[in-house]
């Protein structure tokens, strides 16, 4: 009996041994793992050269073997290809890596053949939608006419007759600082100096536009001439069908006109007077400007049997100096005329018009 007990002993301590040296170490794993991660694996064959002789090795291999199955599962082929590659560099005789490189490399070609063939349908894709859209713009510019936000880049494109407008209401109040006004009549005529100030409120609707502006001046300091001021005020409405023009307003209002006030040598005369006109207002020139031009007949003259006719004249340009995102910040150069015929001669007021102030145009 004591016979048989030692060789078994003998066989179960070799059994264990070999087991025990059957075992890949954690830190081999780990090494192994690292190396892997890495994109391309570059350093897995020197980690797998340096226990090629280990009894474990092939247990090693197989576990890498498995890992890069893996990544193939996952659709990582590149990664995978790359560590079947250092499996085959470090061991030429692992027909299992071999094949593996060779499935995943067949793979890899096949969808590098797929993804060229759909970017080169994408590119003719694409290439055809640019030459339509280039054709449907050049159409479209025949039509329409192209407005770009200035916030935003983006271009849109309108019928001709269009808005230009974002919002529906658009205002101005404006503050003219430096006024010249040369009056001549039969018997003298003189330069001064004075302000004015605007204000004028825009609605574009679908049908119609409508507008409202009031306005006024002082003429206060004599250049030339007579002493005394000259002064000025009104306001008018004004209305536009979208259908005939969103530029063409009929206008309608009141006005008033005096003339020396306040001086020693001339009678203070004055000028009271409803008003009929057209307009034009908003005309565009360049990217920031706006024409505007008015000419109204002053009904006052059928009321005053000294004056035979009387129309006045209003011209001006308004540029954006700078966007303030709530409201712009405007510069504006004006013109106006006030001719009054009288039966024994004329009066001409011209006047000259810088002035700034703050509006949305948008």
């Amino acid at each position: 009996m004591k016979n048989r007990i030692v060789p078994f002993c003998l066989f179960l301590l070799l059994s264990t041994w070999l087991s025990a040296q059957a075992v890949v170490p954690e830190d081999v794993y780990r090494s192994v793992d690292s190396a892997m991660s890495e994109q391309g694996a570059p350093g897995l064959t020197r980690v797998l050269q340096n226990h090629a002789g280990s009894p474990w090795y092939p247990r090693l291999e197989s576990y890498v073997i498995k890992r890069a199955r893996q990544q193939v599962a996952a659709n990582d082929l590149d990664q995978a290809r790359a560590v079947s590659l250092a499996l085959v560099d470090a061991n030429l005789d692992n027909q299992e890596a071999v094949e593996l490189y060779q499935s995943v490399s067949e793979a890899i070609t096949k969808r590098d053949a797929q993804e060229k063939k759909k970017a080169e349908q994408d590119a003719i894709a694409a290439h055809k939608a640019q030459v339509a859209d280039s054709k449907a713009r050049a159409e479209a510019e025949k039509t329409f006419k192209a407005v770009t936000n200035p916030t935003t880049g983006r271009k849109i494109y309108l019928d001709q007759e269009f808005n230009t407008h974002y919002r529906e209401i658009s205002w101005d109040l404006m503050l003219g600082l430096m006024n010249l006004s040369y009056v001549m009549d039969s018997e003298r005529e003189g330069l001064k100096y004075g302000l004015s100030g605007s204000a004028a409120l825009i609605y574009r609707g679908e049908v119609f536009s409508a507008a409202a502006d009031i306005m006024g001046d002082g003429m206060i300091l004599a250049l030339t001439g007579e002493s005394g001021v000259n002064w000025s005020m009104g306001g008018v409405a004004s209305f536009a069908s979208n259908n005939l023009s969103k530029k063409l307003f009929l206008r309608l209002g009141y006005a008033t006109f005096t003339w020396d006030s306040g001086s020693e040598n001339f009678e203070e005369t004055a000028f009271n007077t409803p008003l009929v006109g057209l307009g034009f207002r908003d005309i565009r020139m360049g990217e920031t400007g706006h024409f505007h031009l008015a000419l109204d007949w002053y009904g006052g003259h059928l009321m005053d049997d000294d004056i035979t006719v009387a129309f006045g004249a209003d011209m001006n340009i308004t540029f954006e100096l700078a966007n303030m995102q709530d409201f712009s910040i405007f510069f504006r150069m004006g013109l106006k005329d006030t001719l009054v015929l009288h039966t024994d001669g004329m009066k001409n007021d011209i006047k000259a018009v810088l002035a700034i102030g703050v509006g949305n145009y948008e």
